[in-house]
Formats: C-alpha cells, structure tokens, sequence
C-alpha cells in the first residue's frame, strides 16, 4: 500500500477537467500539438522521431488517465449499490490494522485505494475492470456503440477488433519506448500515426458505454442536487 502515490494521483485529479474524456483531449494535444507544429516547420526525420516517441509515451499515459478518471466518476456519482458488490473483485486485499490507521490518518478514502491499485496498462486489464464494473464484456460493448461527429455528421463511426489490437501495440511499443528509447521506429510516420488515431475512436466508444451505466445508475442525491 502506497499511500503518497494514492494522494500524488489524487492531488493529480483535481488539477485535470473534471470530464474524463476532456482531460484525455487535454493530454492527447499537448504532444500531438507540438508534432504538427514541428512537421510544418520542416523539422529532421532525426527530431520528428524523437517527437513522436514521445507522443506515443504521452498517449499512453492519457489512456491510462482516461480509464482511472471513469473509474472514479463511477465511484462518485453512481449509487453505491451499483458497484459496491463488484468491489472484492476488482480489490481482493486485506489490511491489517495498521495499514487501516494510517489510510485514516492520511484521509483516504477506501474507493481511492481501490482505485489506485487497478492497472490500465493492457487491454486485458481494462477489459476485466470495466466488465466487472457493468456487469457485461466491456470491449464488445465497445464494438456495439456508433456516432457521429457534429463536424461531419454525414459520417458514422464505431470501433473494430483491429482497432483494440492497436490499442495494446500501441502499450506495448510504449513499453519498448521507457526500457529502451535509443530504439528506431519499424514503421512510417504516417501508419504509426494513423494508429495512434484509432485510439481516439476507442476513448470516444469507452466514453459512450461507460456514461451510459452512469446515467443508468446515477445516485438519486447526486442528481437531485444538479436540478
């Protein structure tokens, strides 16, 4: 147990939007941003690598911050009946009494605890959180969900198996990236990018299933507090 990490991620939340998918968009842009910016300038293959590696190590982060954000918006505005059961499975831990002395003397809430110790790190991962949590196969959920853009409403857009499988290269080259940064890219610019773009298609499916089993399951209190 990791206290000052628990309040580290925390204190992190409360400096982010507070809409899950925004605070992605916020991460997502700085890098991607700057990747744009550079390519205009003209800049060598040698700093538009350097850049995108970053990109892709940032992207990933955002993921991870997206799926940990959910998770407590669920927490906070779901009545509790609706997850409280599923709480064992995602957090199977116990504590000794010292342990539980010192998360109440350090203010931590037991749903922050059970949230920081999730790992969003691979597919595998977020799909067994979230299917635990609504009670139904989180990635096929996912595949099911279609919408359209208020910029191109002519177009529909949904998710496929593909796009999932991208997701975990897209973890997995990030990992490659932390232990060994020297490493050269395999793939252009251009199909890298186009799977980092896919990503974005994923959150915006996520976003959808997971909004929906919060309007589902708002708290009563909550909700009457907002009219």
């Amino acid at each position: 147990m990791d206290i000052t990490k628990i309040n580290k991620n925390t204190k992190a939340k409360k400096s982010r939007e507070a809409k899950p998918i925004s605070a992605f968009r916020d991460l997502f842009n700085a890098t991607n941003s700057a990747l744009e910016e550079v390519s205009k300038l003209g800049a060598s293959d040698a700093t538009k690598e350097t850049l995108l590696k970053g990109h892709i190590i940032n992207t990933v982060t955002a993921i991870e911050v997206y799926y940990r954000d959910m998770l407590d918006t669920v927490f906070r505005l779901c009545k509790p009946s609706s997850f409280n059961d599923k709480l064992k499975k995602l957090h199977d831990k116990s504590y000794k009494i010292d342990d539980l002395i010192e998360l109440y003397v350090n203010r931590v809430h037991p749903l922050e605890l059970v949230a920081s110790n999730l790992s969003f790190q691979n597919i595998q991962s977020i799909d067994k959180v979230f299917s635990t949590l609504i009670g139904k196969p989180f990635f096929k959920q996912t595949k099911q969900m279609k919408w359209r853009l208020a910029e191109k409403p002519e177009n529909e857009y949904e998710i496929t198996h593909e796009d999932i499988n991208t997701l975990q290269e897209i973890f997995e080259e990030r990992h490659q990236l932390i232990h060994n940064p020297s490493r050269h890219f395999t793939l252009s610019e251009e199909i890298i990018m186009g799977k980092i773009g896919s990503i974005l298609s994923i959150i915006m499916a996520s976003d959808l299933v997971l909004m929906q089993f919060i309007n589902e399951n708002i708290d009563p209190e909550i909700s009457s507090k907002n009219v």
